[in-house]
């Protein structure tokens, strides 16, 4: 078991608790404990936190529950190895004053010691879970900009016909997006409820962070979900670019096979082996059926031409002032 304790509104590392403690009621002057499953012992008789932690390694959206010894819930923490994506789920058990982290040690320690390194103002516990939870989502806005300019990019690619693309990145960034929009509706639920909570549990300054948060997780799902449509958008136009490669490779085997079809039938007629067939035995008989067979591929081509069947592909589809005027609706809904 690792702890900290609060010290003129900061916190700092303690010393080792007595690893037999396992409820954050006995945790007397050290009000953040951080233990695995193995080390926490749930109270007695307390069926909310003993169900949350049944949850544990099931669930996978933050949520809050009232409980007996205060507000037990599912925290989402940064893991150390995907840098800002929310992977690490641990259960918090928030107390008047006293704040336990059960599962995920290693980046339970990382999050507390990166705000006691950066001296941040934490005068209770539960402003250290308001700031566990906004340090879950402090590097999503940079990633979702990141995001919304490989978008920009494949899409204007699409829009000037080049047939390939960075299939990895398109498809990278689309993964970067799965589970965001049950991550931030659960985070802004919780914010919710813990800023309504209706005894001295949070106080009336914590009550003002958690209300911050909950306006920043609402404004990241806005930005997420008009990502997730622009995603769409650019599944299709890749999908239309295939299918117009498709179409021409099929229409130059219909124009091609249209085009050989009368030849076909003229050498094969004069194929037969018939001794009374015309032009056979005349000195330019040979040199008329040529001439006819290039005057039929001639009159096709020309028929082929002036239909537009000879235009494989099209132009560059660029359309600048819709790409502009689509930057500039994204570059405004980036200042969230």
């Amino acid at each position: 078991m690792k702890t900290f304790q609060l010290k003129d509104g900061r916190i700092v590392r303690a010393a080792a608790a007595d690893p037999g403690r396992g409820c954050a009621a006995d945790a007397g002057p050290f009000p953040i404990q951080v233990m695995d499953e193995s080390e926490f012992i749930p109270p007695a008789g307390d069926r909310v936190v003993r169900e949350v932690l049944r949850q544990l390694p099931h669930a996978s959206v933050p949520f809050a529950e009232r409980a007996p010894e205060g507000v037990v819930g599912l925290l989402a923490l940064p893991a150390p190895e995907r840098g800002g994506l929310a992977q690490a789920r641990v259960l918090f058990v928030l107390g008047r004053d006293s704040l336990s982290l059960v599962g995920k040690p290693e980046a339970c320690m990382r999050a507390l010691g990166d705000l006691a390194e950066e001296s941040v103002p934490v005068p209770h516990a539960a402003s250290v879970l308001c700031e566990l939870m906004h340090r879950t989502v402090r590097d999503h806005p940079a990633m979702l900009s990141e995001v919304r300019r490989d978008f920009e990019l494949l899409e204007e690619r699409l829009l000037e016909g080049r047939g390939r693309i960075d299939r990895a990145l398109l498809m990278s960034d689309s993964r970067r997006l799965l589970g965001l929009d049950a991550l931030y509706q659960g985070m802004s639920d919780m914010a919710s409820e813990l800023a309504d909570e209706g005894d001295d549990l949070v106080g009336e300054a914590d009550r003002q962070r958690f209300r911050a948060l909950g306006r920043q997780l609402d404004r990241l799902s806005a930005r997420l979900e008009s990502l997730q449509d622009h995603s769409l958008q650019l599944h299709s136009l890749y999908q239309e670019g295939i299918d117009i490669r498709q179409n021409s490779v099929m229409q130059w085997l219909t124009v091609i096979a249209t085009i050989f079809m009368p030849l076909t039938f003229i050498t094969s007629w004069y194929g037969m082996n018939f001794p009374n067939m015309g032009m056979t035995r005349v000195p330019w008989g040979y040199v008329l059926v040529i001439a006819v067979c290039a005057l039929v591929a001639a009159l096709e081509v020309l028929f082929f031409h002036r239909r537009g069947w000879l235009h494989f592909g099209g132009g560059k589809r660029v359309r600048s002032g819709t790409r502009r005027g689509r930057r500039g609706r994204s570059e405004r809904s980036d200042l969230w």
